[in-house]
């Protein structure tokens, strides 16, 4: 496989040199920390961006977007990285903890859109269809999750019985 920019980036920030983070067995404590940091602020910054649209109004919907997109972007290559290396990234099975987790972290997603549409004309029905939508993407959405998951558990099962 040849070797890509994402690549190059993926392996400047494991620091298997130790240069940043230490010995193995430092460098795992670290990664420990970092993602755990990076499941809170998963939850935290769209929340507060979702919560915040409401009383700043219109003049703050262009710059929160923005920094929702920058901050969704990473998660995004961080998938296609994973995906290019043959890693399932569908679940296997849906605990309470991934239910919530995903609801937690996607949630204010749709929460920004509604505010962004009620911001831009309060009076107008457009932030209502947004939610409505929102929810029936949502479902679709998780439909498919099943859908996948389910496929990754009966393809797993073939390949045990093949064993």
């Amino acid at each position: 496989m040849a070797t890509t920019v994402l690549d190059r980036v993926v392996r400047w920030n494991l620091d298997l040199d130790g240069d940043l983070y230490g010995d193995e067995r430092e460098r795992y404590r670290w990664y420990e920390g970092i993602a755990t940091a990076s499941q809170l602020q998963a939850i935290l910054i769209p929340w507060a961006a979702a919560i915040s649209v409401w009383p700043l109004g219109e003049h703050a919907v262009a710059p929160l977007a923005i920094m929702l997109v920058v901050f969704w972007l990473p998660a995004l290559l961080s998938t296609i990285y994973v995906r290019a290396r043959k890693v399932e990234t569908a679940p296997r099975s849906w605990s309470a903890k991934r239910v919530l987790l995903t609801a937690v972290t996607a949630l204010p997603y749709g929460v920004f859109m509604a505010g962004a549409f009620y911001v831009h004309n309060p009076d107008s029905p457009t932030w209502i269809g947004a939610i409505v939508g929102g929810v029936i993407g949502g479902g679709i959405s998780v439909v498919g999750l099943i859908v996948k998951s389910r496929q990754v558990q009966r393809r797993e099962a073939l390949a045990k019985d093949e064993d």
